[in-house]
């Protein structure tokens, strides 16, 4: 007779047509059977693992979308998307197949009521929403025929689906408020650096003098800190540097506190995905509940570990980003 495989190394399918046929199960067993499985692996998918439900608000954003793949792909969560279009949320879905579409949702973070949907239930809560400027085409030409002639001049910019004042300080006050009366337990914010310079390059991007998003950015940081001082919820504040597309797990990463970082020498740029898993990390590290930082890559650090950021938090011996330098109006 032809090789048949033992029945460890046969699929499931093969398995149980085996033992219908050898063994003469009845029908109703092998529903059984098949129900039993089907159960299992609900209960293995990533929607029921834990059913701590996180949501991911910017995940349309490239380093949004990031955390959301590596929430998706540990198998811990229920993970939720918040996107600002149908077309971000269709794009979503086509680069994160795992996720089901119901767990996706359309909101925009200025008008709270088109949060509560994808808000309810939630336990945790990843905010990497953003103002992102969009430079505009006639000052880049202006610009550039002034070097021809020796003149200074500004890039001008403009803001996509919002400006920094709306998006980084009433959108973040909205996504936070909700958090807090959903009974969410922890929030951690994918911030930036610079927030210690009144006159960060950053805070002069936009109209006039600049639309200040560092500035505003600060000031929803801080609404965060005395939500969470009543009650249950944590935070978890962390203000990347320059960001590249490079593989994660690989840079030298360090942390600091008051953009100290940014008098490393040479200045390197940290990976999103390394900023993405301090994010998910950041979820159940004892050691960043409560703690605002900065992330960069210098030379003197280390590659980022898998449960790594507890140790690496350790360097800063306790401190956290001190909000009475440059405070926010």
């Amino acid at each position: 007779s032809s090789w048949q495989p033992s029945l460890a190394q046969r699929p499931l399918g093969w398995a149980g047509m085996s033992w219908s046929r050898n063994r003469g199960l009845s029908g109703r067993l092998l529903k059984l059977v098949a129900l039993a499985v089907a159960a299992w692996f609900v209960v293995k998918s990533p929607a029921f693992a834990a059913g701590k439900r996180v949501l991911v608000t910017g995940a349309g954003g490239r380093t949004g979308r990031i955390i959301l793949e590596k929430l998706v792909a540990s198998g811990r969560y229920d993970v939720r998307a918040l996107v600002t279009s149908q077309g971000s949320k269709a794009a979503l879905l086509k680069r994160v197949p795992m996720l089901p579409e119901s767990s996706v949702f359309v909101g925009d973070i200025v008008t709270k009521e088109s949060l509560v949907d994808a808000f309810a239930g939630v336990v945790m809560v990843v905010v990497a929403t953003s103002a992102v400027p969009k430079p505009k085409l006639w000052s880049l030409v202006t610009l550039l025929v002034g070097k021809l002639f020796g003149r200074k001049g500004k890039l001008r910019f403009s803001w996509k689906g919002g400006k920094p004042e709306q998006v980084d300080w009433e959108g973040q006050r909205n996504q936070f408020d909700l958090a807090k009366q959903v009974g969410a337990k922890k929030v951690v914010v994918v911030g930036t650096m610079t927030g210690t310079q009144e006159d960060s390059f950053l805070n002069s991007i936009g109209e006039g003098d600049g639309d200040k998003i560092v500035m505003w950015k600060r000031k929803a940081e801080v609404y965060l800190i005395d939500l969470c001082k009543s009650g249950d919820m944590s935070y978890t504040l962390v203000h990347a540097g320059g960001l590249s597309d490079k593989e994660g797990g690989k840079e030298p990463i360090s942390v600091g506190v008051d953009d100290t970082l940014l008098n490393a020498t040479p200045r390197r740029r940290i990976p999103r995905a390394d900023v993405a898993e301090v994010c998910v990390q950041a979820l159940e590290c004892d050691k960043a509940k409560n703690r605002s930082f900065d992330l960069g890559s210098t030379e003197d650090g280390k590659p980022l570990k898998a449960e790594g950021l507890g140790e690496l938090l350790d360097t800063l011996e306790g401190k956290n980003c001190d909000y009475t330098i440059n405070p926010p109006p």
